[in-house]
C-alpha cells in the first residue's frame, strides 16, 4: 500500500491533520469490524482500513518531521535515539534523490515519481520490517544486543480488537478470532519480539490499549 491508496482507502485528501486520519480510521473501523458487520465476516476490508491508518501514522509528515525513536543500549527510557524514519543512517548517503524531494514531488502528481515512489517504498519497507536489515542499507528494524526485560499487557477496556499489533509482532501478541466480543488481543510472549517491534505495535494501537514497562525499574515506557 502506498500513501495514495492509504488516502483513498480512508477517504481523506493528501493535507488532512493526524486527528483526521484517526477520525476517518474510527469511523470506518467501527462500520467494518467484522462484529458488527454481517458481510466483513472475514475482515478483509478491516484489514485494509487498518493498514491505510498504520500507513499514515507511520509516514506522515508530522512523523517524518519528527524523526522515529528508536531505542538504544544506553538507556531504556530516556536515551532514545532519534532515527529518521525514511533517512539513511548517520553518515549513509541516499540513492538517488532526498526523500523531502519525494513527498514535494508527490503532491504535484508527478508520474515519473510515482513509479519511482512506488519502487523505493516497497525497497525500504522491505528494510524496515527484516529483523537482521540486510534487506537495504537502512536497518530499520535493527534491534540493539542488549534488550530490556519488559513488562507487555493488553488494557482489556481500551482493546478494540483492531489486529495491528499481531500484524506487527505476531510472536508477542494473538487475535482471538473466534471471539465474538472485545477485548480480543492478548499477549502471548512478552519476549517474542525486540523492544522496537514492541514499541512500534503498541504505538500502533489507536486505543493505546498496550502497556509496555521496564519490569526491572517499573519505568513505564507506553503510552506515555
Amino acid at each position: 500500500m502506498n500513501r495514495f491508496q492509504a488516502l483513498r482507502t480512508l477517504n481523506i485528501k493528501s493535507d488532512s491533520s493526524m486527528d483526521d486520519i484517526k477520525l476517518a480510521y474510527r469511523k470506518l473501523a467501527l462500520e467494518h469490524h467484522p462484529d458488527k458487520n454481517i458481510s466483513e465476516k472475514e475482515g478483509i476490508e478491516f484489514k485494509k482500513i487498518t493498514e491505510a491508518y498504520n500507513y499514515l501514522k507511520k509516514n506522515s509528515t508530522e512523523d517524518n518531521n519528527n524523526s522515529k525513536e528508536k531505542f538504544t543500549n544506553s538507556s531504556y527510557k530516556t536515551n532514545f535515539e532519534r532515527k529518521p524514519q525514511w533517512g539513511a543512517p548517520p553518515g549513509g548517503k541516499i540513492p538517488e534523490e532526498d526523500w523531502s524531494r519525494y513527498t514535494r514531488e508527490f503532491e504535484e502528481g508527478d508520474p515519473t515519481f510515482w513509479r519511482e515512489y512506488e519502487k523505493k517504498f516497497w525497497e525500504e519497507y522491505n528494510a524496515r520490517v527484516r529483523s537482521d536489515g540486510k534487506q537495504g542499507e537502512y536497518e530499520k528494524a535493527k534491534e540493539p544486543e542488549k534488550q530490556p526485560n519488559l513488562f507487555v499487557d493488553v488494557d482489556k477496556s481500551l482493546c478494540i480488537g483492531c489486529c495491528s499489533c499481531e500484524m506487527i509482532a505476531p510472536d508477542v501478541f494473538a487475535i482471538n478470532r473466534n471471539s465474538r466480543s472485545n477485548p480480543k488481543s492478548s499477549v502471548i510472549n512478552p519476549k517474542g519480539a525486540g523492544i522496537n517491534k514492541i514499541m512500534n505495535a503498541a504505538e500502533t494501537c489507536p486505543t493505546k490499549a498496550i502497556i509496555v514497562e521496564n519490569a526491572d525499574t517499573k519505568e513505564r515506557l507506553f503510552p506515555y
